[in-house]
């Protein structure tokens, strides 16, 4: 079929609108996955961090040479001890009863979880002639907090 002269000219003037509206709409798309992408990102806050859902009373303390004891109280309550560390060395048990509560009991220490909100810390006379570091890694989720006790000499 043979098109007459004035439908070719109306044909090849459709073709470039088209082409200008589909760019049009290309463009327009575009605009809103941009925005979209941006508006349901948070930048301020990155994956994986958590804000402070144990709010430890007080993250360090200095225990005397005697026999001295501390209670640290938390605003959270779903935390765990994940580790203990005494002047470098991890190597202690941790049991925990069926009620949440933890405890490590050493002959230099004793950490006590007696309640959901209260850890009892608790360090014999330092006898060793040099100051006693012991850190509590504490966790709650993705959240890793921590307390440091020091303890001096004789």
């Amino acid at each position: 079929m043979l098109l007459k002269p004035n439908k070719m000219k109306t044909f090849s003037k459709l073709k470039p609108n088209k082409m200008k509206t589909f760019s049009k709409l290309k463009l327009i798309g575009i605009v809103i996955v941009l925005i979209l992408s941006f508006s349901c990102s948070n930048s301020d806050k990155p994956d994986g961090d958590w804000d402070d859902n144990i709010k430890l009373s007080q993250k360090e303390a200095k225990l005397t040479s005697e026999n001295d004891s501390i209670v640290i109280t938390t605003e959270g309550e779903g935390w765990w001890i994940n580790g203990v560390r005494l002047n470098g060395n991890s190597d202690f048990e941790v049991i925990e009863n069926s009620n949440g509560q933890f405890l490590i009991d050493e002959n230099e220490f004793k950490v006590d979880r007696r309640s959901s909100k209260e850890l009892y810390i608790e360090m014999s006379n330092n006898t060793s002639g040099s100051e006693r570091t012991l850190i509590i890694s504490i966790q709650n989720g993705d959240y890793f907090d921590g307390i440091k006790i020091t303890q001096s000499t004789n």
